[in-house]
């Protein structure tokens, strides 16, 4: 009895209008509060990917200043053992060559260079830079079985000049394997300075249609 006349105070259809609004406010906070989830989300997405691409750029950046170094460097080691090599041609004695190979500046941006670089380029330049050096033993070994040899008494016996000619055709191979692995590098990383600098011409445009 008291409940139907605490139902009498309320209008026809109040109850009802009360429970749909109720129903209403809290349908609108539920989808506002998953609205700003998901915003959140995308905006976190947004920002990790901008960072990302920044450090991808920045990574890019580095990458194409290390090259430009190193590749100058090969450059410079791939017209070394193009000089060694004509002056092996011209029988020059060994023991006198004027030739500097420069390996610093792949020394310094190696472990920089292969963290970033692509496959490719790392299996190229750790090549070449490796047969840099071994040439540059070879010569300092060629010197001093040379320097030893001339302050022996007496004359090159056959077996002496066989050890020498052995070192010199060596050092032959090795200034071609550089001279060749420089030129490949420079093709597939150089600039148009790079190749001019080791005589590479630029393959000729395409003449259009008439």
């Amino acid at each position: 009895m008291e409940n139907r006349v605490a139902l009498s105070f309320f209008p026809p259809g109040s109850v009802v209008d009360l429970v749909a609004n109720f129903a209403l406010e809290l349908a609108a906070g539920l989808v506002g509060v998953f609205a700003g989830a998901l915003l959140a989300l995308w905006a976190d997405r947004r920002a990790r990917a901008r960072q990302a691409a920044q450090v991808e750029a920045e990574l890019q950046r580095d990458l194409a200043q290390s090259r430009k170094l190193v590749i100058s460097s090969v450059v410079k080691n791939t017209s070394e053992a193009k000089r060694l090599r004509a002056s092996l041609s011209a029988n020059d004695d060994p023991y006198l060559f004027q030739v500097g190979f420069e390996l610093a500046v792949w020394e310094a941006t190696q472990a920089q260079f292969v963290r970033i670089a692509s496959l490719d380029e790392r299996v190229l330049l750790t090549r070449f830079f490796d047969q840099v050096k071994r040439l540059t033993r070879l010569i300092e070994f060629h010197r001093q079985v040379r320097a030893q040899l001339e302050m022996r008494q007496g004359g090159l016996d056959p077996g002496d000049q066989a050890l020498l000619d052995d070192l010199l055709e060596r050092l032959r191979i090795v200034a071609d394997e550089i001279r060749i692995d420089g030129i490949v590098v420079v093709t597939d990383l150089g600039d148009p300075l790079h190749k001019r600098l080791l005589g590479m011409q630029a393959p000729a445009a395409p003449a259009s249609a008439a």
